[in-house]
């Protein structure tokens, strides 16, 4: 039987409704709930979420995973929970250790997922699947995503993956999911199937009181006073346990659990306020027009709640604190201004118009003055709210979209948008120039290391805001095609964007010479658009109704 995030996790059995004290002496309270310890763990893993005393919901974030050991301090000291809030407590001191145990990793296999339908589209998803079946594979259709009541309201964030194959090993499955990326376009994931969760023991110790809490599969701490606790050498980096280590400090509380691979990892349980007061100026500059603020406080927030069931399935958390959500870093990289836009817009989301879906909310740096469709950027079907549009200021002026005729124009002589930075203040976001050494491109990511030498490159389909999709490349030894946005900037070197021309002549010491506009995949919110409707007096509302289009923005808590 495979366990889905909603399934009881009584394979884990009545143990886990125990945690052991060794000690010379603790306070502690013991209450019923202790015995309901299965089921709390097995919220860890549901698509739900709590909302607290303030009306706000409260988020699980994991800040890392695959742990032997955690450090955990606290300037006033620990209460330990073993059965979270309601259930035992042990006073304990101002720095803690939590030691891994006997653990076996979950059972489970993994199938690609080869495109993901949301709205209507994921309603009826049969002619996605024939598509694919003529590809060659053999699709099926899983649903992901949750149904919740938010103040008498439904709300519906599910969606569809088209999935194929069944792989115990998940490298094998990675290569086969990125080779249905390249030859097909398919998304290029993973999508789980649990069928034993992982099991295990884990040790916290208190060394101030001499307390060793001996408990299975999760432990909770909060810090006494109510202030932040520190968790000591956090990793951090592109992907969950990788990167850099670093000491970092999260409001709410913490709780360690037992991940798929049978170790520790590490997960913050905070309200959205505050999560957001620590995500919103990482994403946008902090002195930035308040409406421009409270714009992009409404897309983060979107991003959160629409990744609520869809991700991380496999993981005792709704969201992870890196890249893949959205990176989160915990207390101390707030700003005023940004904490402000959060709490004059506590509640307030972009909703489709049938107010009962959210709109997935993503955002980009510099759209460079038009919008690009969300399905020229990512494998899937195209969204209603998410298409392609020229900036407010354009007018009538490129109204049918950027291609091959009016892209040197639209680039060399760019129109006054509000995507362009105020005067006296640097362009480069909207318009750029870029140099590519032709013997520098053979080894870049996605591009062969046998190209040779780069004789000639061509853009052969753009997307409706001009972005290349397609490039082909000429080198000397062979040639080759690149498909995606941005995959084309990776093979490119890094550029801002896909909003490009490729010059006649090259430069003196023999380099192409690339006229592009924009900076990231320009779908959704443009930031600097925000910040310049902004400047011109749009509020809010005006800002998000022009770059999700046909949406409504509600209050909902």
């Amino acid at each position: 039987m495979v366990l889905s995030r909603r399934s009881v996790l009584r394979t884990l059995g009545t143990g886990l409704a125990t945690a052991s004290v060794s000690t010379l002496g603790w306070t502690g309270v013991a209450r019923a709930s202790d015995l309901a310890l299965s089921d709390r763990i097995d919220l860890l893993y549901s698509n739900q979420f709590n909302f607290n005393a303030r009306g706000e919901p409260q988020i699980t974030v994991g800040l890392m995973t695959g742990q032997r050991k955690v450090e955990l301090s606290a300037p006033e000291g620990f209460d330990i929970l073993p059965s979270g809030d309601g259930g035992t407590r042990i006073r304990a001191g101002k720095r803690l250790s939590v030691q891994l145990g006997k653990s076996a990793p979950a059972k489970q296999t993994y199938t690609l997922v080869l495109e993901e339908l949301v709205g209507k589209h994921a309603l009826r998803p049969d002619a996605v699947m024939e598509r694919w079946k003529k590809k060659g594979f053999t699709p099926s259709d899983e649903e992901v995503g949750t149904v919740f009541g938010v103040e008498g309201r439904v709300l519906d964030n599910r969606r569809m993956l088209v999935t194929s194959g069944r792989f115990t090993s998940e490298r094998v499955a990675l290569e086969h999911a990125f080779q249905a990326k390249k030859e097909h376009g398919a998304v290029g994931k993973l999508h789980p199937r649990v069928h034993n969760r992982a099991q295990g023991r884990m040790v916290a110790r208190d060394v101030e009181h001499d307390v060793d809490v001996t408990a299975e599969g999760v432990l909770w701490f909060t810090p006494r006073g109510g202030g932040a606790i520190t968790v000591h050498d956090v990793l951090s980096g592109t992907t969950m346990g990788t990167g850099t280590r670093s000491d970092r400090k999260y409001l709410g509380s913490i709780y360690v659990a037992i991940d798929a691979s049978g170790q520790l990892s590490v997960v913050n349980l905070v309200s959205e306020s505050d999560l957001l007061a620590g995500l919103v100026p990482a994403e946008i500059f902090a002195s930035a027009p308040m409406e421009a603020l409270k714009a992009q406080a409404v897309a983060a927030r979107g991003q959160l709640v629409t990744k609520v069931g869809t991700r991380h399935l496999a993981d005792p958390f709704l969201v992870c604190s890196e890249q893949h959500c959205q990176v989160y870093k915990g207390r101390g990289h707030e700003h005023p201004r940004t904490t402000k836009a959060v709490k004059q817009t506590i509640g307030i989301v972009a909703m489709r118009p049938s107010e009962t879906q959210l709109v997935d909310t993503v955002y980009s740096a510099n759209s460079g003055g038009h919008t690009e469709h969300n399905d020229v950027v990512w494998p899937g079907a195209a969204d209603a709210q998410l298409r392609g549009r020229p900036d407010p200021k354009l007018g009538k002026s490129f109204s049918e979209g950027i291609d091959d005729g009016n892209i040197a124009a639209f680039l060399r002589k760019p129109p006054t948008s509000f995507s362009q930075p105020p005067a006296g203040t640097a362009q480069t976001p909207y318009r750029w120039t870029a140099t590519i050494d032709p013997s520098a491109v053979a080894g870049n990511k996605g591009v062969p290391k046998d190209l040779g030498v780069l004789k000639t490159m061509r853009v052969s389909d753009r997307g409706r805001s001009g972005r290349a999709t397609t490039l082909e490349l000429e080198g000397s030894k062979r040639s080759v095609t690149i498909h995606g946005e941005l995959r084309i900037r990776r093979a490119l070197g890094g550029l801002k964007s896909s909003m490009f021309i490729i010059g006649e002549k090259r430069d003196k010491f023999g380099r192409f010479v690339l006229e592009g506009g924009g900076h990231g995949h320009g779908v959704g919110l443009c930031q600097h658009g925000a910040m310049g409707m902004a400047r011109a007096g749009k509020d809010v509302k005006e800002i998000l109704s022009h770059y999700y289009t046909g949406c409504h923005v509600v209050k909902l808590w």
